[in-house]
């Protein structure tokens, strides 16, 4: 008996393309994969690296790994061919990430599997990754009207935003945020100040003191939705936060503003509340796993 050779993992080339967004048309039986969609950001990104899985010329599988900072990175879009499927090729391109990962010298790495994908949370178990809690994503159409309660904060406000920040989190796991993407990475003073330089944290305030505080965030492939990276706050902050964000989702030129959400019973009760809506399809599981522990 001749055994199947194992697949060359190497980076991805220009030539993957067309191959790839072939069988990534197949991945689900009742939705459509988002790898057309950002193929070519990805492909252009320096910060992510694209690995293949070449069997004899032929991509027969992908993943993806992004450096979001000096220690933390992001593993996404794991792909195998149905017709390649259970010959361990997932698991070669889990560990040349995971290798990948080590030699950028990173020492945390996400990822997150939605809930409903049944087979992957054993399979990230058996990878060393820990669940960090559920993600639902949240949505609510933008409203006529311009924001009366949200500030734009500036890089002036960096201080008081971070002191407001740690005085809202209750544990290390809120001070999670969504960079880019659906990528989520540790805030800290320095990434909240970049965005701040970029026009991108707003503020509710009862005096002088910040109630709530929203940074926000985006797609790689925009989508009309003014994105949610971070929001906290006390429970009347966020509350007027939510409602004042469809406001200023129509004033900046957005169709909706949405965003992965930490399940809680208080925060959902909230989001109803303001007229956000979910689908119980599009709930994430987040994983983390430290480096170093293959």
């Amino acid at each position: 008996m001749t055994l199947t050779a194992q697949p060359h993992i190497r980076p991805a080339q220009p030539s993957d393309k067309a191959p790839i967004l072939t069988f990534c048309q197949h991945t689900w039986d009742d939705e459509a994969d988002y790898i057309p969609d950002v193929w070519d950001v990805w492909f252009a990104d320096p910060t992510g690296h694209i690995l293949v899985a070449d069997r004899n010329g032929q991509p027969v599988g992908m993943t993806r790994l992004v450096q979001l900072s000096d220690t933390e990175g992001w593993w996404e879009a794991l792909r195998v061919d149905r017709a390649f499927r259970r010959q361990g090729i997932g698991h070669q391109l889990t560990q040349a990430a995971l290798s990948l990962a080590q030699s950028l010298g990173l020492t945390t790495l996400r990822t997150c599997v939605s809930v409903t994908n049944a087979s992957m949370h054993p399979f990230m178990k058996h990878q060393g990754f820990s669940p960090l809690g559920d993600y639902a994503v949240y949505s609510a159409t933008a409203s006529e009207g311009a924001p009366t309660a949200l500030r734009l904060l500036g890089v002036d406000d960096c201080d008081r935003a971070w002191a407001a920040i740690d005085s809202f989190v209750a544990e290390e796991r809120d001070l999670l945020f969504v960079a880019r993407g659906a990528k989520w990475q540790t805030l800290t003073p320095n990434n909240l100040g970049q965005r701040l330089a970029q026009g991108w944290v707003w503020g509710c305030f009862e005096g002088d003191t910040v109630i709530s505080l929203f940074i926000r965030s985006q797609m790689e492939a925009p989508d009309g939705t003014l994105w949610i990276g971070w929001l906290g706050g006390t429970t009347a902050g966020v509350q007027t936060a939510l409602n004042d964000m469809r406001y200023l989702a129509h004033s900046l030129g957005f169709k909706a503003v949405g965003g992965f959400l930490a399940q809680s019973e208080t925060l959902a009760t909230l989001l109803k509340t303001v007229g956000y809506d979910f689908s119980d399809t599009s709930v994430y599981k987040l994983y983390e796993k430290p480096l170093g522990e293959q």
